[in-house]
């Protein structure tokens, strides 16, 4: 975490030092994460002798962990309760022209990747409130040395080539509190030199940063070794293999194969018939392999894979069969505990961020709507058993609100709408039940005048 003392000035000499921080100290091991999610492990770098095989098996446990972790956390989507429709249709509204449900889900993936991921709040053309994902290499966030650690301000970065000229030229755009500061360094420049200043018309740093959890670790990090291991020894399995096609045979007291051009050597492997004297042996000279041994150990790397990621293997056996809702939720214990820590990084900032929203639809309408007045609901995704949920909410009945009954359902997307039906189907039913009870005498009376 990059920190600044609260009454720090931005100039061109404060981001150069900040970028060259960035790049130097972050920026590796961001780099190593994604070219590991990317299958680019560091296998494929290995070099051996130019005589001996030297197999490469990548495996993509990088890529399973994080998208198993993130669909579990998000891959459902996130819900909202409010009691003002007319507040959240404007909300719903704007988040919608963003693609809400895909962008919180890249947001998620880059912070399983990375431990760290960014949206940026802007408005387009029309006026109109917009976001859009950042990844982990493109958005230095700043915080104050303060107690309070707040966020003082962020750094983009990117690089520009102007194609006619061949000239790459690199920028920062800064964003505090209340505007938009323009950098830019060309090859020869020392520091960033301010291009331009705008105001923004957001009450924070339009920047939102999400943490995967305290240590901004990704869900990978702390396997990467481990993966390592077993890739290693898988490719080393396979070099094994293609020594043992490579082995060399040996003849004892066997004549007639002297010949100084090979020509007795090369006909017996065309014909593969080999006829030995009395005396003569003929056998392959081969690595032995412990091959027990070696698979005991792949499987432990393996294992330990898994379970230090808490992020369980789906290919096991022990999730074979018909299992019951509870039975797999103690299963996935590790990967609930893990996608709780998310919940509680993520849910902090996804509020600021329906706050932002909130203060520009206040500012629009007129209005004052109360962003904390929003539940935030997040639903795992997986396979709930529905019959066991029903046997439960029914139990409750009468004991917890029908809202809360409701909540536990995973197939009601929102609870006031599906209160709302409710009330409707339970006045129609009485009026149903109301028919019995018509005045007959003034029914046959009517007809009479008609």
């Amino acid at each position: 975490m990059i920190k600044v003392a609260t009454d720090t000035v931005i100039d061109g000499k404060l981001v150069t030092k900040i970028v060259d921080k960035f790049k130097s100290s972050y920026l590796p091991r961001i780099e190593k994460l994604e070219k590991y999610y990317d299958v680019n492990n560091e296998i494929l770098n290995r070099s051996v002798g130019s005589e001996k095989p030297n197999n490469k098996l990548a495996h993509g446990f990088a890529k399973y962990i994080s998208n198993m972790a993130t669909s579990f956390f998000i891959g459902s989507g996130i819900r909202m309760n409010m009691e003002d429709e007319e507040y959240k249709n404007h909300l719903v509204d704007v988040l919608n022209q963003g693609n809400i449900d895909d962008t919180n889900f890249e947001v998620s993936k880059e912070m399983s990747k990375c431990g760290i991921s960014f949206e940026l709040l802007y408005m387009n053309e029309s006026s109109e409130i917009r976001f859009k994902k950042f990844q982990a290499r493109d958005i230095i966030p700043v915080y104050s040395n303060s107690v309070a650690e707040f966020l003082a301000f962020a750094i983009r970065i990117w690089t520009d080539t102007d194609l006619l000229n061949n000239k790459v030229v690199e920028y920062a755009e800064v964003y505090t509190k209340t505007e938009v500061i323009t950098y830019k360094k060309n090859k020869n420049d020392k520091n960033f030199k301010k291009e331009s200043t705008e105001k923004h018309k957001f009450t924070d740093v339009p920047v939102i940063v999400y943490w995967n959890n305290e240590e901004q670790k990704g869900d990978y990090e702390d396997v990467l070794s481990l993966i390592d291991a077993y890739d290693k020894a898988q490719s080393d399995t396979a070099n094994d293999f293609e020594y043992f096609t490579d082995a060399y045979l040996v003849l004892i007291g066997a004549s007639g194969f002297e010949d100084e051009n090979g020509k007795e050597a090369k006909t017996l492997k065309q014909e593969r018939i080999m006829m030995l004297d009395e005396k003569g042996q003929a056998q392959w000279l081969i690595k032995q392999i412990n091959d027990t041994a070696v698979e005991n150990f792949k499987n432990r790397v393996y294992e330990n894979i898994f379970f230090l990621s808490q992020v369980p293997a789906l290919s096991d056996e022990s999730f074979a069969g018909n299992l019951s809702g509870v039975a797999i939720r103690y299963k996935l214990i590790g990967l609930e505990q893990l996608a709780t820590m998310k919940e509680n990084k993520f849910l902090p900032a996804y509020k600021k961020k329906l706050r932002m929203i909130t203060d520009q639809l206040n500012a629009k309408f007129n209005r004052s709507y109360n962003a904390h007045e929003i539940e935030v609901l997040f639903d795992r995704n997986m396979t709930d058993n529905l019959k066991e949920l029903s046997e439960i909410a029914y139990t409750l009945s009468g004991i917890a609100s029908k809202e809360t009954l409701l909540s536990m359902l995973p197939f009601v997307d929102d609870v006031g709408e599906e209160m709302e039906r409710i009330r409707a189907e339970k006045t129609k039913e009485d009026d149903y039940d109301n028919i019995g009870n018509i005045d007959t005498d003034k029914v046959d009376a009517y007809v009479a005048k008609q």
